[in-house]
């Protein structure tokens, strides 16, 4: 029964973390607040997206390392996972859609950015499937798609970073 009452408060958490990157995003959009300040040589907003990007790509081979060695902290590992993930894509949400409101005069220039926030959304919708639709026969198929997401996400999140740092 804990562990069912658990999962069920983990889920509506994990709800209430994506309305409100939903939220925060679309007022960002909007530009009813601006994070376009510098601190230091970026933006905030960039300062916001590159925090988040770091996290997501030191702690997805992390837990997966740690998930096999450690198996009695899967349950933190998979919270930590789960919940700092979604706590990342609420940050590259803010990112994402501060930057569309800027460019929306110029769409084309958001090119891999756009590709790289619809791939972290897939892996996020997949996640979320795997995470709390167990129950369901459709998981099966959404296993391979996470991870090969995954695999995107690191492509395309170097060859964004690369073209920001004007190497290629």
């Amino acid at each position: 029964m804990g562990d069912t009452c658990l999962k069920y408060s983990e889920f509506w958490l994990s709800l209430l973390i994506l309305l409100v990157t939903v939220l925060f995003s679309a007022v960002a959009y909007v530009r009813w607040y601006s994070l376009g300040f510098f601190v230091g040589s970026l933006f905030f907003v960039h300062w916001l997206g590159l925090a988040a990007t770091v996290f997501i790509a030191v702690l997805v081979p992390v837990y997966y390392v740690l998930k096999r060695r450690r198996p009695q902290k899967l349950k933190t590992l998979l919270r930590l996972h789960v919940f700092g993930n979604l706590f990342s894509f609420l940050l590259v949400s803010i990112h994402f859609a501060q930057n569309t409101g800027r460019l929306s005069g110029f769409i084309p220039r958001l090119e891999d950015g756009f590709v790289l926030f619809l791939v972290l959304s897939i892996i996020v919708a997949t996640g979320m499937l795997e995470r709390f639709g167990a129950r369901h026969k459709i998981v099966k198929y959404t296993k391979p798609v996470h991870r090969y997401a995954v695999a995107v996400f690191y492509l395309v999140m170097a060859v964004h970073v690369l073209q920001s740092l004007s190497i290629i």
